[in-house]
Order: C-alpha cells, then sequence, then structure tokens
C-alpha cells in the first residue's frame, strides 16, 4: 500500500489487464508522422515519457479508422492505413518499456472538422459551418446523411483498426463518442433527424456505436479491453443531457464495454469548451466528475472521468470517497509527466503545475508539434532525454529572477554549473507576481511558486535586491552572462498618452479607477484585465486597433486557437463587456478617449480611467549595457523579445542547454 495516496496507488483490474494503478493519461498525440503514416520518433519519445512517469495507461489520441473520416487540413493518425502499423509498434514498445499500458483512440470525424477533398458524412442531411478560429473564416459545407452500406463499412474499420492496433501489441483500444465526434453526432438529437434504425429513439441513436462495440468484440475478442469516452451532455441545454448519458452507458455496458470515461460537451457547441476543454478560466479540480460519479451508480463497470484534473490530494479524495474507479488526466501530464511517480514517492511540492492556459492545443490546431507553456520539452523529448552533458563546468551569473531567469538557473545548476542568480527587486518571478491578482490566474501563481521553491532547493546562489552592472559583472568575472531583464510598456506617440494608467502601475498599485474604465489594447494582457475589472462588477470597454481581440498575442508563427479564443469570448459574452474592434485610439482626453474606427469616423468613448496594455518592449539599454562585459553572453526572455510564459520558460532551458558545449 502507498504511504502517501494508497488508493490512487491501488492496481485495478479489467478481465485480465491489470492496470499499475488508477491514474490513466488521457487521449493525446500530436501531427507527427512520415509521408509513409509512420509515427515519428518525436510521438513515441513524447509518449514513453509519459509512461516512464507513472502513468498505468498511455493512450494515443486522434486515430481515425476510416479514409471518409480524415481531414486533410487537420490530419491525425491515419490508422486505416496499413502502413502505421510499424510506428503503432514501435509507440506500443516506447510504452511498455516504461512499464504502463497503451491505447489507442478509435475516431472517425465524420460532419466534425468537414473538408473540401471529401464527402462530409453525418447522421442526416444539412448545412454546417465550423469555424478553425484561424482568421480564415468558417468552413461551409453541405453534410450528407451516412448511408447504410457505409455506416457498416465504417462499423467493419473500427473493428479493423482494433484488431491492426492489438497486432501491433496495443493493450486495449478507446472509442471516442463524445466531444462532437461521429458516434456523439448519431447520438445527438440535434443533429440526428433520421428514420430509420439509426434515428429516433436513444438506443437507435446509440445504434452505430454498440454495433462498433460489437465488431471490436467479434475481432479482437471477448477479453481485449474496450473503453469508452463520452460526453454526459452535449450543448449547455441543447442535445442529449445527463439522463440520456446514463442510459447510453447501460447500454454500452450491456454489450460488453469494459470502461466508461465521462467528458462533456461537443465542439458543434463551442460553449461547452469549459467543460470539454477546461482552460484558464475555469477554477476548480474536475470540471466532470460529479455527473461521472452519478453515472457510475447505474453501472457495474470502472467509471473514470477527465476534466482539471491535476491534484494527487484531490484524485486521491474522490477516488477513496467511491465517487470514481480511475481518474484520467491530460495537461497536468503535459506539463509534468512524472507527476504520478513524483506523487508516489511522495514529493508532491516538486511536482510542476499545469497553469491552464491551453497553449498545448495551438500547436496542434496549427498543424505544429504540441508545446507546453511551463514544460520546455515536453514535444521535443527525443533531443533532449539523452543530452550531452557539458564538456566544463562553468560560472554562470543570471541577471534577472522572472521565469526566463529562473529557468536558466535551475536547468544550469542541474547540469552543474555554478550559478548566482540576481534580482533588483526583493523576490523572484518578474512581473508575475504583479499580475496575478486576479482569481482565474492561481494557476500562474502556483507556478511561480513551484520555480520558487526549485530554485531555493537547487545550488543556486540567490542575490535579491541586487542589480547586475557592468561593476558587479566585473566582480564576479563570470564565465556566461545571460541576461533576463524583462520588458517595460510601450509608450505609444498619442496626444495625452501620459493620462493613461499603465497596467502594471494598475496591478502594483491597487488605485481607485472609478466605475467606468476604458482598456486601451486588446491583446491578452488587456482582454484579461478587463475581465478582471468586470468581475469586481465595473464596466470595462475594451479598445483594439485589429480586427480581433488576442491578434499577435501568440508565439511567432501560430495564431490563438479556438478554443482560446472560445474561452476569452465567452467571458466578454458572461460580463457584457464592450468591445470595439478595428478602432485607432486618436487621443486621450480628461473624459476619454477620441476614437476612430475602420471607415475613419471619429467618435469619443467616456471614462473615468484609461489603462494602456499597448504591449511591451524589450529592455534593450540594459543589454546593451552587459553584453560587452563578458565573451559569453545571452539575452532571453522579453529583455530578447516580447512573448508569452512559454517563450520565456524555453529560452531559459534551451540557453542553459548550451552552456559548456564547447
Amino acid at each position: 500500500m502507498n504511504q502517501y495516496f494508497p488508493t490512487l496507488f491501488s492496481p485495478m483490474k479489467v478481465k485480465n489487464t491489470i492496470f499499475r494503478n488508477r491514474l490513466l493519461s488521457a487521449p493525446g498525440g500530436m501531427k507527427s508522422f512520415t509521408d509513409h503514416n509512420h509515427l515519428t520518433e518525436r510521438v513515441i519519445a513524447y509518449q514513453g515519457e509519459k509512461a516512464l512517469g507513472g502513468a498505468a495507461s498511455i493512450t494515443l489520441g486522434d486515430c481515425i479508422v476510416h479514409p471518409t473520416g480524415a481531414v486533410e487540413w487537420n490530419p491525425k493518425m491515419p490508422i486505416y492505413d496499413f502502413r502505421s502499423e510499424m510506428g503503432l509498434n514501435d509507440y506500443a514498445n516506447a510504452v511498455h518499456a516504461g512499464r504502463a499500458l497503451c491505447s489507442v483512440e478509435l475516431c472517425h470525424a465524420g460532419m466534425h472538422l468537414h473538408d473540401d477533398n471529401r464527402i462530409n458524412y453525418g447522421p442526416s442531411d444539412m448545412i454546417d459551418s465550423y469555424d478553425q478560429g484561424d482568421g480564415s473564416g468558417p468552413r461551409v459545407h453541405k453534410i450528407q446523411a451516412m448511408p447504410k452500406d457505409v455506416i457498416e463499412e465504417v462499423v467493419d474499420a473500427y473493428g479493423k483498426a482494433a484488431l491492426r492496433a492489438k497486432r501491433c501489441g496495443v493493450d486495449m483500444v478507446m472509442i471516442h463518442a463524445g466531444h462532437g465526434w461521429l458516434l456523439s453526432q448519431f447520438l445527438s438529437p440535434v443533429f440526428n433527424k433520421r428514420t430509420d434504425e439509426f434515428g429516433g429513439s436513444l438506443e437507435n441513436r446509440a445504434r452505430i456505436t454498440t454495433m462498433v462495440v460489437d465488431r471490436i468484440r467479434h475481432y479482437c475478442g471477448k477479453n481485449y479491453p474496450i473503453e469508452v469516452r463520452i460526453s454526459y451532455k452535449e450543448g449547455m441545454t441543447e442535445g442529449y443531457q445527463l439522463e440520456d448519458a446514463i442510459e447510453f452507458c447501460k447500454l454500452l455496458e450491456a454489450h460488453d464495454v469494459d470502461m466508461i470515461q465521462v467528458s462533456a460537451g461537443s465542439l458543434h457547441f463551442p460553449e461547452t469548451s469549459p467543460l470539454s476543454h477546461p482552460g484558464w478560466f475555469d477554477i476548480g479540480e474536475g470540471k466532470n466528475v460529479e455527473a461521472a460519479t452519478e453515472i457510475k451508480k447505474h453501472l457495474h463497470i470502472p467509471v473514470g472521468s477527465v476534466g482539471n484534473i491535476s491534484d494527487p490530494y484531490y484524485m486521491e479524495q474522490i477516488l477513496a470517497e467511491g465517487k470514481l474507479d480511475y481518474v484520467v488526466v491530460g495537461r497536468a501530464l503535459i506539463a509534468d509527466p512524472e507527476l504520478p511517480r513524483k506523487a508516489m514517492l511522495g514529493h508532491t511540492d516538486e511536482i510542476r503545475p499545469c497553469i491552464g492556459c491551453l497553449a498545448c492545443h495551438t500547436g496542434s490546431y496549427n498543424h505544429l508539434p504540441i508545446f507546453c507553456s511551463v514544460n520546455p520539452i515536453i514535444g521535443r523529448d527525443q533531443y533532449y532525454v539523452n543530452a550531452q552533458k557539458p564538456a566544463k563546468a562553468c560560472k554562470v551569473l543570471i541577471a534577472g529572477g522572472g521565469p526566463a531567469g529562473m529557468q536558466a538557473a535551475l536547468t544550469a545548476s542541474e547540469r552543474g554549473h555554478e550559478v548566482i542568480l540576481c534580482e533588483k527587486r526583493d523576490r523572484l518571478g518578474g512581473i508575475i507576481p504583479i499580475i496575478d491578482r486576479e482569481p482565474f490566474k492561481y494557476r500562474l501563481k502556483n507556478f511561480i511558486e513551484y520555480l520558487d521553491r526549485m530554485v531555493k532547493k537547487a545550488k543556486i546562489d540567490v542575490r535579491l535586491n541586487c542589480e547586475v552592472t557592468p561593476d558587479l559583472v566585473a566582480q564576479i568575472s563570470p564565465d556566461v552572462l545571460i541576461a533576463a531583464v524583462g520588458a517595460s510598456p510601450v509608450k505609444l506617440p498619442i496626444r495625452g498618452f501620459e493620462k493613461t494608467l499603465p497596467i502594471l502601475d494598475y496591478y502594483e498599485n491597487n488605485p481607485e479607477l472609478g466605475e467606468k474604465i476604458i482598456v486601451l489594447g486588446g491583446g491578452f494582457a488587456g482582454v484579461e484585465c478587463a475581465i478582471g475589472i468586470a468581475m469586481e462588477g465595473k464596466k470595462p470597454i475594451i479598445l483594439e486597433m485589429n480586427d480581433q481581440i488576442a491578434a499577435g498575442s501568440d508565439a511567432p508563427g501560430l495564431g490563438t486557437g479556438i478554443i482560446q479564443m472560445n474561452a476569452l469570448n465567452a467571458q466578454i459574452r458572461k460580463y457584457n463587456i464592450e468591445l470595439h474592434l478595428s478602432t485607432k485610439c486618436i487621443e486621450i482626453t480628461d473624459n476619454g478617449i477620441i476614437c476612430e474606427d475602420k471607415d475613419g469616423k471619429q467618435f469619443e468613448l467616456t471614462a473615468d480611467t484609461v489603462i494602456s496594455a499597448v504591449g511591451m518592449r524589450p529592455n534593450s539599454e540594459i543589454v546593451d549595457k552587459l553584453r560587452e562585459t563578458v565573451n559569453d553572453f545571452f539575452w532571453i526572455g522579453d529583455s530578447y523579445a516580447t512573448g508569452l510564459i512559454r517563450t520565456a520558460i524555453r529560452d531559459g532551458y534551451d540557453t542553459a542547454m548550451i552552456i559548456g558545449q564547447r
């Protein structure tokens, strides 16, 4: 029995399969396979690291079972192609090497993610639009009711895909019957208007799913574990709801499904994103646990849940109370694949916390490998698992104790260098401890506290209230100097701009704002500031010169993902925040702002306070003073190029990794 989390780390037996604990990795993957549909080393290393980290099972996500469900513009793993077999076997071997079980998530897109280059099948004839959130506008297509012969072909494809996985060494399969994929489209009374045996009653609408289960049993045998992922409700009020999900799960159990994983929502109902993909604004653990608990009352097979589950203490609590049989963890294992092992050994203070930013989805929606704001390695695991050790140990001086500087210090120290970390303030964390006042930023605060703990544990000489100057550099005489000196707010050449309240001053000094506030700048910082103000019962207005919020706020080359945009827009709607896009600020007055819309028409917005959130610029003057003091010089984070926390963390990590290599 584990002394820290006895229930979480107890085994779970499903037929002849034994899970080493009750913490399972949620379906995940990345669009990374060769022209021959072989999973790349990148994907295999990513999944292998999660297995080594201690999860009981790993699931390869988004495996498309049939060409009619493939998406050319958003490619998924084509498990219907025999050329995928070598990669599947390599994936299974990598996961088994970490002593975990492996699974694949079987999907068919149906009318979801419809494409110009295929017949877009759904349960019924209709016209559908889908906005992928990249600024290109919605995709609009005619959806055709899937004929019975194609239904039979697709059902058989699920069975053959499961058999392919089994032959390649995969231990089990998950059928994705939620989130708006084909099987949940058939289950939906909103989208399924059929009058044959696949429409009408719940049993008829569930028929294609039960056929899939039966076909997998036919091909793979009675002891091959089958898990089904469901959404306990489709829309917030539209479509099938919890009562229907309970009856659906009872049907699945009757057809010999072994495990039920409970999620929620559908991408056809964007307002459900906080349930299917809980993010930055979704406070608390376990968004779908209560619904899963209700479903469990009606079943005799293991039931688990996914959605904002990251705290081992919470996992232990809900398992010990019998609310669930297992927990499914997604982004927390991206932030720290070793979360299970650290919890098992009682090292919970060393778990790198997920901040709920959904950055891991942005790469996916922009056809790039996965990345994470707090984990600089994930998605690049194959480069760093057996990284070359430094040729020599160096004395490293780091100027600036924000996220980039702290990460650089940690990585350099771990690699055997002597590290001196100087911060001119009386605490570490950069601007994060200033801007974390809104309740939805508590995870960001947790992350900075984690970095602070790890720095204190490491062999790092931390010097607070210590600004790095050329004289100090001469005194310390480091081999390497890293400038992580941050950025300062931009001052626009606008008449009256000095009358604005800089956003950092707002956060740091908490001045009286009045009731009506204009936030000048609709990037992430400005929008979040406005949301925080609205939470206090005030009336913020956002003024943005671009045609959308958060434009250009992401890493270079990436647009904001649709899930992040859904989350921001949901908050704007929730608090009825006034939004002026494609609008320029002409002048700041004592009464507010004179603006100009996209047609050149000027108008005035009145306000008690104007908060400027128009961006940051690198502290290049400080960098220039320091760069001449040593031969081996780097500048990182916002002092190199202003960005998000993930760019700061990657900068710090990558820079520290090359110190002493030559």
